[in-house]
């Protein structure tokens, strides 16, 4: 009985972790004409799932930015109560720049 109980209640953890997030992005262009990107993905509530957060995000970083690029900022949710975030997805944000001056792929 104790491993079903525990099998039912791991299933759901493991499926949040498990699998290559897809990830969504926008652009804004700024005053001197540069456009900043802004690239997010779905992070699960497991140690590694960071890991494939950011490797989702350095897929796309490079897919959008051919020749390389700069990470301006990195933003993920503030956590207060560890223990009621557990059964949660969060996301991590990130904002780059392209090493040239245009986007090599629409």
């Amino acid at each position: 009985m104790k491993i079903q109980v525990f099998a039912l209640l791991a299933v759901p953890l493991l499926h949040a972790c498990a699998g290559t997030p897809e990830y969504t992005q926008s652009s804004m262009k700024l005053r001197d004409g540069a456009t900043h990107y802004f690239i997010k993905t779905r992070m699960g509530p497991c140690a590694n799932s960071r890991d494939w957060a950011t490797r989702t995000l350095t897929k796309g970083a490079n897919e959008i930015c051919k020749n390389g690029y700069v990470l301006i900022d990195q933003q993920t949710p503030i956590i207060l109560d560890p223990m009621r975030a557990l059964d949660k997805d969060g996301e991590l944000l990130w904002q780059i720049r392209c090493n040239d001056t245009e986007k090599s792929q629409s």
